[in-house]
Parts: structure tokens; C-alpha cells; sequence
């Protein structure tokens, strides 16, 4: 695979390693965040060299009922537990630092829960070694005080990956189940759209995209901005819809509790 200089390849060969280590054992772990948008983007690596990010940390999504084989599959190779996160978010979250390479790995447990829930429960089996590509762009649109390196992957899975409408694979964005969460969440939909409407602005940050990869990127947005918002909302979304912003919609996070 073509690597990315803004990366720590042994990081990335150590969130793999684990992934891998823990499907041996039964144990489902799946990357997310900057690893799994490079991982997921293979074609378009070159696109990622501008953002130059240290790794520090490596994130996963996990299932809750995999805790206790989580945390002592963990360990057992030299990750020291933060009990402190663990209890404060009732297992839903699990923090541990390597002794040794100093490497902070964080596991969401169930669901990846900042602005909006991102559910993980019956989906990790969609791909591997990240979450599946649906998940991806959705924990990106997902974030109110969204930044400028979080549309940047955003573009780049929107170029990598097409929409699907009917039978979606691991590699297309699944424009159903997007649907199927937003039709019923006002708030959520609020967000994703206002992003979602903000990514092409930010095009111009690549500037070896080329007008057909632009045009790409732009026909996909508004294929599904379109489908979300021709998809017929539930009652709870439409009462909720006529109080709009004037009262939060989402759960207030700090950018330090969120660096994936």
C-alpha cells in the first residue's frame, strides 16, 4: 500500500496488528478516524500529504459485550487501562496508554457518541480492518464545530467511494441506512446536510484535484443531500423540525475529548 508521510507507519502497523491479533481471538475491533480514512483511500493517498498530522493515537469501535476480553486482550500487550474514563462513561468508552511506545488507543464501545450517535452494534462485520465506509463519512458530518481537516477526509472518502441506493457494499456509502437515521432525527439531519453543503467549499484545499474529480465529489453530495432531503421524515423529526436550532440538537463535546 502507498503510505502517507503525515502518518507513524509503526502506529499503523500496530492498530493492524491488533485488529488482526483480536479477530484470532474472536474479538471485534475496527479502526476509525484519520488511520481508517488512509486505509480506506488507497487510490487517493496522495491527497492526504498536505495535512502532515502526528499520530499519536489509535481509535476503534468495539462492541460492549466484548469489554472484559477487550481490556485483557489489551494488557495483556502492555496497555495500561484508564479506569477513570471507563467508569465515568459506564464502559461505553475505554482509554489505555502503551507503557513502552506511549501509543494512546481509545475503544467506543456500542456506538461512537460525540455530537450524534454513530451505532456500531451489527456492524462491524460490514468491513475490516476500519469501519465500514457509511460509518466513516457519517462520523465526520456528524461533528457541529466540524474543522478544516475533518472536510478534508471527507472529500477524499467522497471521491475514493460511490453512493449506493440498493445493495450497498463495504466500499459504498450506503445511502439507506443513511436515510433511515436521518428521517427520524431532526437534529442529526441539521447537522450532516449543513456540512454536508459546506464540503465542496473546500475543494480548492487540493489543488491537484482536477475538474472531473471536483465534478465527482460535487455530483455525489448532491445526489444524497438530494436523497435526504426528498426521504419522507417521521413525525418526531417534523415537530422537532419547528423548534430548529432555537434550542441544541446535539451534545456539546470538546475538541480534545474527540482526536480521532
Amino acid at each position: 500500500m502507498p503510505t502517507d508521510p503525515g502518518l507513524n507507519l509503526e502506529f499503523v502497523d500496530e492498530a493492524l496488528r491488533l485488529v488482526r491479533d483480536a479477530e484470532k481471538q474472536g474479538i471485534r475491533l475496527r479502526i476509525l478516524g484519520s488511520i481508517a480514512y488512509r486505509l480506506q483511500c488507497p487510490n487517493h493517498l496522495n491527497l492526504f500529504e498536505d495535512m502532515k498530522r502526528v499520530l499519536t493515537d489509535v481509535d476503534f469501535g468495539a462492541e460492549k459485550k466484548q469489554n472484559r476480553a477487550i481490556r485483557e486482550f489489551l494488557t495483556a500487550r502492555g496497555y495500561v487501562p484508564d479506569d477513570g474514563v471507563y467508569v465515568a462513561s459506564e464502559g461505553a468508552r475505554h482509554a489505555y496508554l502503551h507503557k513502552d511506545t506511549g501509543l494512546n488507543v481509545d475503544v467506543f464501545a456500542d456506538e461512537l457518541y460525540f455530537c450524534h450517535r454513530i451505532p456500531f452494534k451489527g456492524r462491524l462485520d460490514l468491513d475490516s480492518p476500519t469501519i465500514c465506509t457509511t460509518d466513516l463519512l457519517l462520523e465526520k458530518m456528524q461533528i457541529v464545530e466540524i474543522n478544516l481537516k475533518d472536510f478534508k477526509d471527507t472529500v477524499v472518502l467522497m471521491l475514493e467511494h460511490p453512493l449506493s441506493h440498493e445493495q450497498p457494499g463495504p466500499k459504498s456509502i450506503d445511502t439507506n441506512y443513511i436515510v433511515d437515521i436521518m428521517r427520524q432525527d431532526w437534529g442529526f439531519y441539521h447537522t450532516v446536510t449543513t456540512n454536508l453543503k459546506r464540503v465542496p467549499e473546500f475543494l480548492t484545499e487540493f489543488p491537484s484535484l482536477g475538474v472531473q474529480d471536483q465534478g465527482t465529489v460535487r455530483s455525489r453530495i448532491e445526489e444524497l443531500l438530494k436523497v435526504l432531503d426528498e426521504a419522507p421524515k417521521t413525525l418526531g423529526w417534523k415537530m422537532r423540525a419547528k423548534v430548529g436550532t432555537r434550542r441544541r440538537w446535539y451534545q456539546e463535546v470538546s475538541e480534545k475529548s474527540r482526536q480521532y
